[in-house]
């Protein structure tokens, strides 16, 4: 039964995350409490996040859609390749 591949085994385990893998966890965690804090202290910083999280994705919007527009206009611009079957006429 230990040796069946669907077994797992808790308690035990030898695998434990690499040093310094926390800080993926601690620093988001500890950047949005100061965060928190300095929207409680100056409400208006609020806004202004906003503001900018709307501001950033116009532009990324809009420049997306500048990048399809151009696609599109490149590919009505190239040339049509028409293929001729066998006895078909022009």
């Amino acid at each position: 039964m230990y040796r069946s591949s669907s077994f797992v085994r808790f308690g035990g385990s030898r695998w434990s995350p690499r040093d310094g893998a926390s800080w993926l966890w601690l620093m988001p965690g500890v950047s949005l409490i100061v965060l928190a804090l300095a929207i409680l202290v100056w409400p208006e910083l609020l806004a202004y996040l906003v503001a900018g999280a709307i501001l950033l994705a116009g532009m990324a919007l809009t420049g997306w859609g500048w990048t399809m527009r151009q696609a599109a206009r490149r590919v009505s611009r190239a040339p049509q390749v028409r293929v001729y079957r066998e006895g078909e006429v022009a």
